[in-house]
């Protein structure tokens, strides 16, 4: 890992402005009330990496319930969004490093990881992710007129 560590915490309304320049798109207040409202996304946390005071990094983890009595809990990572300029300075092995001692992945926890089709990040192989399900989308069409 490069970069010495971030500091990894949940996002607020106040990262709103760092979110849209990581996203280079969509509506700074929209933004906001996306990392405050829970109702947008039950069971959805959102976090951004900040180093030297400058969000670097953003990215959701979502808490999926099983109903199989002994599997371990479960969390899918999404959204993951770098700063163009961070990539490949071990930003996103601190995100990884982070999700093992604080939140137990690997050890209490699954984590499911979500990639582009054709993208297997290094980090997931640096940390043990082994291919294990197939996504599928079931997209949303525009007039909202379900097939």
């Amino acid at each position: 890992m490069d970069s010495p560590a971030p500091i990894i915490r949940e996002a607020t309304a106040h990262d709103a402005g760092a979110l849209r320049e990581i996203y280079g798109a969509g509506d700074v207040e929209l933004f906001a009330h996306r990392v405050t409202d829970r109702a947008t996304a039950p069971g959805t946390t959102h976090y951004v990496a900040e180093a030297e005071g400058r969000v670097t990094a953003a990215f959701a983890l979502t808490a999926l319930g099983r109903l199989r009595p002994d599997g371990k809990s479960r969390l899918i990572l999404h959204e993951i969004k770098l700063r163009p300029n961070v990539r490949g300075t071990g930003i996103a092995e601190h995100i990884f490093a982070w999700l093992a001692t604080s939140l137990g992945v690997g050890t209490d926890r699954e984590l499911l990881a979500l990639a582009s089709l054709g993208q297997r990040p290094s980090t997931f192989d640096k940390f043990g992710l082994s291919e294990s399900h197939h996504v599928f989308r079931w997209p949303v069409r525009e007039g909202g007129e379900p097939r």
